[in-house]
């Protein structure tokens, strides 16, 4: 039975393999000097997005739309913090591109 949470899924997970294919062009137009830790550490960034998004969504839809709407807004400061933080941490170094 295909239920709105198979086609919530189904969303997320076309726009995420979107994400991760053309996450190297958007990288390299910057002009980021990308390793493998760097990629490590948007990978995990985006992965606790995802879990923190289907984790407060979860608790509003069982009926604890209180206690989700507070997670969300908490954790919500904590990946906008991450965020600028990964933001800074790869545009340490970036190549200088002229257009």
């Amino acid at each position: 039975m295909i239920t709105s949470t198979v086609i919530f899924s189904f969303i997320v997970g076309a726009v995420s393999g979107l994400i991760i294919v053309s996450a190297a062009l958007w990288a390299k137009d910057l002009g980021l000097r990308m390793n493998a830790w760097k990629w490590l550490l948007v990978i995990l960034w985006y992965l606790l997005f995802n879990f923190f998004i289907f984790l407060d969504f979860t608790l509003i839809g069982e009926g604890e739309a209180e206690a989700g709407l507070r997670m969300l807004l908490f954790q919500g400061i904590v990946m906008i913090v991450l965020g600028v933080g990964l933001v800074r941490l790869l545009w340490v170094g970036r190549e200088k591109t002229t257009s």
